[in-house]
């Protein structure tokens, strides 16, 4: 699945100085830096995964039957595949656009942070939604489904939880309040 990530453990590291890459201190400046592309990249990988899920819970729901008829014609399941399409598009619509505010060379700090944020909270409601139309198929391991929504869950915490950034975002609205006043 994609997003695994290892654990690594370094003790006593020297590095020399003239192995160094960049300047001494600039580190977190340097990570920066990659961590908006980061966030996309986590954004696109996800998308994918729960426009398959959708799929499959579509699938599922158009052949299923219950009391007489599919699972897709009872309200309650064709109106949660509904929403999943309207997260998903609105998901990819806020990928397309802080990928278009990076394009211009941008850094995209508060775009990537706000797609973060949208994109991931949007992927859980999706990823919930399949596994609820299929029942218990969808905690089974017979799809992806399961897996996608663990992985998915597990998103929402990638580079940052939607929280931090959040909170991120709420002191740019503060600087940017009082900057305005301050005029």
């Amino acid at each position: 699945m994609p997003g695994g990530h290892a654990v690594v453990s370094i003790e006593n590291l020297r590095v020399p100085a003239s192995d160094m890459l960049g300047d001494a201190g600039e580190g977190f400046k340097y990570a920066q830096i990659r961590l908006s592309p980061a966030r996309l990249s986590h954004c696109m990988r996800w998308l994918g995964s729960c426009i398959r899920a959708q799929e499959i819970a579509s699938d599922y729901a158009c052949r299923r039957m219950a009391f007489s008829k599919p699972l897709i014609d009872h309200e309650g399941v064709g109106f949660m595949l509904a929403e999943n399409m309207i997260d998903l598009k609105q998901a990819e619509l806020m990928i397309d656009w802080a990928a278009g505010v990076l394009d211009t060379g941008s850094l995209g700090t508060v775009e990537s942070s706000m797609a973060k944020v949208a994109v991931s909270e949007a992927l859980m409601r999706i990823a919930d939604k399949c596994v609820q139309v299929m029942g218990g198929t969808g905690v089974s391991g017979d799809t992806i489904v399961e897996q996608v929504f663990r992985e998915v869950r597990a998103f929402r915490i990638y580079d940052g939880p939607t929280e931090v950034h959040k909170w991120s975002l709420a002191k740019k609205i503060k600087r940017a309040h009082r900057d305005q006043a301050g005029q």
